[in-house]
């Protein structure tokens, strides 16, 4: 049975007290009836020391710490359970996120991310793997935040607003060919939820996000549907969400057989935006700054849609096809991204795992590498 989802300020007053601040014995109660189901990284890391560094700070400190482990208290089967509220938070409250991060993306010594978008064309080629990946579906996306503004999770309806009026701004100064559609009501561009489940379809624009407890409880979906939308080029290959789990998710999708052209396509993007005025966040160690640690480092995600039907029985073996992929650094989903299943033909999305000390360019050249082993043990599985 599918779990209700609880919204954040219902999620807040869980770990109250009677007189509204934070209470840090139901915190700990709730984490360790967590621990008996499954272990995260936020219960994992909420040790006696960093009680007693929260319980120092001011109360509306205090506050915002409880907001950041709101989607893992609320959630039985989170890994993570972390959800920062503002670009600041990951030094704030470095005393928790740090290590939470550093056990994440297994980062040993000072590494420091690293950009490097020198991604080349004609390298990357997927014929080159099997003549017949000659029109794949190709994808990469970034999350991306702009300085200046708080993260989804702790935005009020009015700053939402605010950031979707200033990204239309944007767009419309860009200089590429497309179209800004609002899901917020009474805006100058909103479509009707019809002309939104046309463009879900697709595989463009994100779904309903009071569906997902995750979402609904770190307050990322809050004020729904207002600030959200999707800017969408006019060939229907470049697309940029617009209030979702990060400000910004801008997507590339290229059908073709060259993964450098995705990427080139990506970038024209980030510049564009770039140009227009606006300013990523960035951490000076951990690099992009995402609502979810997770995504720390390039936030890029580049990813095929690929047939393994020997691999995983004709779909029926979904498994076999993630472990094998987990060897070369590689994570299979469903043909629907995250969450989604595998058809018939074993069609899955492939894509590199690694976010943080590996550069754009990295993840690119380690996409194409493990396709080659992934597809040699295809054509083995095909002769057995």
């Amino acid at each position: 049975m599918q779990q209700q989802c609880v919204f954040k300020q219902d999620a807040r007053k869980l770990y109250l007290d009677g007189e509204g601040n934070v209470d840090f014995v139901k915190i700990q109660a709730r984490w360790d009836e967590l621990k008996s189901i499954k272990v995260s990284l936020g219960n994992k890391y909420f040790t006696p020391e960093v009680i007693e560094k929260a319980k120092s700070l001011p109360q509306q400190d205090q506050q915002r710490f409880l907001d950041l482990m709101l989607a893992g208290l609320t959630n039985d089967d989170s890994s993570v359970g972390i959800c920062a509220t503002r670009p600041q938070d990951y030094d704030f409250y470095a005393f928790y996120l740090e290590q939470l991060i550093r056990d994440y993306h297994q980062i040993q010594g000072d590494t420091k991310q690293e950009h490097d978008w020198n991604i080349p064309i004609d390298e990357y080629v997927l014929t080159k793997i099997n003549p017949t990946l000659e029109k794949v579906s190709m994808r990469a996306r970034v999350a991306r935040n702009v300085k200046g503004w708080n993260l989804p999770p702790s935005m009020d309806k009015e700053e939402r607003l605010k950031f979707e009026s200033k990204m239309v701004e944007a767009f419309e100064s860009f200089g590429i060919p497309g179209k800004y559609y609002s899901l917020t009501p009474g805006h100058k561009n909103q479509i009707s939820e019809k002309e939104a489940d046309d463009l879900r379809h697709k595989h463009f624009l994100f779904n309903d996000m009071t569906t997902d407890n995750y979402l609904t409880a770190s307050g990322v979906a809050s004020d729904w549907p207002y600030g959200r939308g999707i800017w969408l080029s006019e060939d229907q290959t470049k697309m940029i969400w617009v209030g979702e789990e990060d400000l910004l998710r801008i997507i590339s999708i290229v059908q073709g057989n060259d993964l450098g052209k995705v990427d080139k396509s990506l970038h024209d993007l980030l510049t564009g935006i770039e140009k227009s005025g606006l300013e990523f966040a960035e951490h000076p160690v951990y690099g992009v700054i995402t609502t979810c640690p997770t995504n720390m480092g390039t936030g890029k995600r580049q990813s095929i849609l690929g047939k393994f039907p020997n691999i995983t029985k004709q779909g029926t073996d979904e498994k076999k096809l993630k472990e094998i992929a987990k060897q070369f650094g590689l994570q299979a989903r469903g043909c629907g991204g995250e969450h989604s299943a595998m058809d018939k033909e074993g069609t899955a999305d492939i894509s590199p795992s690694a976010r943080f000390g590996v550069t754009e360019a990295n993840v690119t050249k380690k996409l194409y590498e493990g396709l080659i082993k992934l597809y040699e043990i295809e054509a083995q599985a095909g002769n057995e």
